[in-house]
């Protein structure tokens, strides 16, 4: 996987397990791994500037109350949606060549 597309679903699953429960970088971690049945195990190192990227980019805040809690923006839920959009056609296009069954 080029590091284009490992930044993009890396991106897609912090703002979709934001969107789900907004918590600290150790909670999102977390649910990340569960509910990816441990298929992605982000250390520090790849959480901490991906989620401080996103800060950047507007697509998550920290919350007033604890600045330790990552939120999604409304940017970040439109981009999110535009995402996920893009990800199902491309999921969708990979397995109509992989099983041989045009779209």
């Amino acid at each position: 996987m080029t590091g284009a597309l490992r930044r993009a679903v890396l991106d897609l699953l912090l703002l979709a397990a934001i969107r789900q429960a907004p918590g600290d970088g150790e909670a999102v971690r977390r649910l990340v791994r569960e509910q990816a049945g441990s298929r992605f195990e982000l250390s520090p190192g790849t959480l901490y500037p991906a989620l401080h990227r996103l800060e950047r980019n507007r697509l998550v805040r920290r919350s007033a109350d604890d600045p330790r809690r990552y939120l999604l923006t409304e940017f970040g839920q439109r981009s999110l949606d535009r995402r996920r959009r893009e990800w199902d056609g491309a999921v969708a296009g990979v397995n109509a060549v992989l099983t041989g069954r045009p779209r």
